[in-house]
């Protein structure tokens, strides 16, 4: 028991900063010998490029980040969305709410990651965010968790899959 609680202690590791943002490793369970110590920077990258498109939605930057049959799940009809434009029909989705509720000032707060874990070919992690806005004048905010699992397919990271939890729904 306390070798195993020296391996779990062991994976927690330093902070470190991309950008302004702060970001935390998590826990890696997995085969530490095949993990890697610290996200990578180009899984960071995507992720910010598509939560910034989330609420600029600018399509074409989420455009070449997901794989052939990647899927999107998030509470927004129709709830899922597949294969390589999934993104581009995610964020038109989001789209689609904000004008139906008539959010102003739309924005997103990306948090600081406190769960992934990564080998050389996959990467999984946990993103907690907050949107917020105003409707008729009134603030919005949402809060809540996308998890992400990259690939890398040929040279290049890419979404394989993306879930939305809000945090009333945990």
């Amino acid at each position: 028991m306390k070798n195993i609680f020296t391996i779990v202690c062991a994976g927690l590791l330093l902070t470190f900063s991309v950008g302004h943002k702060t970001y935390a490793t998590g826990i890696n369970s997995v085969d530490t010998a095949k993990t890697i110590k610290t996200l990578k920077p180009e899984v960071l990258e995507i992720v910010n490029t598509v939560l910034k498109a989330s609420y600029t939605f600018n399509i074409e930057k989420v455009a070449e980040f997901y794989t052939p049959n990647a899927v999107i799940s998030d509470e927004q009809p129709p709830f899922s969305w597949a294969g390589p434009l999934a993104g581009v029909q995610w964020i038109n989705s989001v789209q689609k709410a904000v004008k139906g509720f008539k959010i102003k000032d739309f924005k997103v707060d990306v948090k600081r990651i406190k769960v992934f874990q990564q080998t050389e070919e996959v990467a999984y992690l946990v993103v907690p965010v907050e949107y917020t806005g105003t409707i008729n004048g009134d603030p919005f905010n949402e809060e809540g968790a996308f998890s992400f699992v990259l690939r890398m397919v040929g040279d290049k990271w890419l979404i394989k899959s993306q879930a939305w939890v809000p945090k009333n729904g945990l």
